[in-house]
């Protein structure tokens, strides 16, 4: 895939951020995030729009919406644990490719996904100088007409439910520039970005990803990315098996049955050298604490629900993994109702702590999941109809799932990163043969 950028320019908020918040303070859980740049891209079909048109459109629609979303336009101060909002702006990047959109879309496993970090503005681990942006976008036309966002959030300001709920912001700003709405009748949703309210910053280092990211290139880590794609007849299947193995009368879910496949793929063809490991899965605490914190609320809000698997040599069962996921989420999720009480607060940073001393150990891998199913990205419509695919790219950091929906939320698409030796035997792993496309 050949990339021509075609313009690179910083887009400010329409309006002057007050001075009262150009100082943003990052919360503890920012604080433990890893200074990282985390990927989404979307993906259009053709329209009617010209490539100038569309992009001056999602210009002026960004510049709206950063004024909500100021953090964002703002560059972060590692050594102050601070964000400086002074409006310095988020990169804007219009560059054009010479494949076709089905060259990406629909190709599952066969697809070679370093292509598409072609079609994100910056590199993942291109963050925290002060120089850095703390939102990049990247507009990218395809040979057929067809165009992507590619966009990079700080994951010091924003998990996954932050930019999403950015992403869909945009796209309804957009929509209704096109629509003729002026300022003064333009809808507006209330962002908050209040998180050190909650959970006040300590002044800690984040958490190491398990590689650097100074080079990304897969080859340079022997590192892959593949997409599986699981039907929803196949996910019934596993929940079944999962049920049934256990003799539990209730399904477990459709995420955790497929967290369940893959952890038991990924944990059988290290059995023979790795004899424990630490699976990690994120918890989104909006909503469950109480009081409640907003779904709007803007920053990183979740716990990491961990739990350790052991593995004989034959690896593990799938509804002892299944269970184990299952149970974990369950705790973490009761722990939020508590979370923003003085107890509560302490043990997210006791939590993180806990963290790291098990990660220290010589004979303890770390498997990350994270599921991402319930947001709402296939909502996004900038004025041309929704996304026909929402992706990542090819990460760095082995040992890592990423869970997405379909673009009809019957299905889900794993994405699963490996080195290149692990990733060819999990490819041949029974289980993903009969369960994944």
């Amino acid at each position: 895939m050949k990339v021509e950028v075609l313009s690179r320019e910083l887009i400010k908020p329409y309006t002057s951020t007050p001075r009262s918040l150009r100082e943003y303070s990052i919360s503890l859980i920012d604080e433990l995030a890893p200074l990282v740049n985390v990927p989404t891209i979307l993906y259009y079909a053709d329209d009617l729009h010209s490539t100038s048109s569309r992009c001056e459109q999602l210009k002026r629609s960004l510049s709206k919406v950063l004024a909500r979303f100021y953090p964002f336009a703002g560059r972060y101060m590692k050594d102050s644990f601070m964000v400086d909002c002074s409006d310095q702006g988020a990169e804007f990047v219009e560059a054009m490719v010479d494949v076709r959109l089905d060259d990406l879309v629909g190709r599952g496993k066969d697809l070679k996904v370093e292509m598409l970090n072609h079609l994100i503005p910056r590199a993942i681990g291109a963050s925290g100088h002060v120089t850095d942006p703390l939102l990049a976008v990247q507009v990218s036309c395809f040979a057929c007409g067809g165009w992507a966002i590619g966009l990079m959030t700080s994951h010091k300001i924003a998990d996954m439910s932050t930019t999403c709920t950015f992403i869909n912001e945009w796209a309804i700003a957009a929509k209704r520039i096109l629509e003729g709405f002026t300022e003064d009748n333009f809808p507006i949703m209330s962002p908050m970005w209040n998180s050190a309210s909650f959970f006040p910053g300590k002044k800690m280092s984040g958490l190491p990803l398990g590689s650097s990211t100074e080079k990304e290139n897969s080859e340079d880590h022997e590192i892959v990315t593949k997409v599986f794609s699981f039907k929803n007849r196949a996910i019934s299947r596993v929940r079944e098996k999962a049920r049934l193995d256990s003799s539990r009368e209730s399904l477990p879910t459709r995420v955790q049955s497929v967290f369940g496949i893959i952890g038991k793929s990924i944990i059988a063809i290290n059995a023979a050298y790795t004899k424990e490991y630490l699976v990690i899965q994120p918890v989104n605490m909006r909503e469950r604490t109480i009081p409640p914190i907003s779904k709007n609320q803007c920053g990183n809000f979740y716990l990491l629900s961990t739990t350790q698997v052991a593995a004989g040599g034959a690896g593990v069962e799938l509804h002892s993994i299944v269970n184990l996921l299952t149970q974990t989420v369950k705790r973490e999720v009761e722990k939020c109702k508590m979370i923003l009480s003085v107890e509560g607060q302490m043990s997210v940073s006791d939590g993180f702590h806990e963290l790291r001393r098990i990660l220290a150990k010589p004979k303890v891998a770390a498997l990350d999941f994270s599921d991402w199913c319930k947001f709402p990205f296939y909502e996004a419509d900038f004025g041309s109809g929704k996304p026909v695919w929402v992706s990542s790219v090819n990460s760095s950091v082995a040992n890592n799932v990423n869970l997405y929906s379909d673009k009809y939320g019957e299905g889900i698409e794993a994405w699963v990163t490996l080195n290149s030796s692990d990733m060819l035997k999990f490819e041949q792993d029974s289980s993903i043969m009969e369960y994944s496309t």
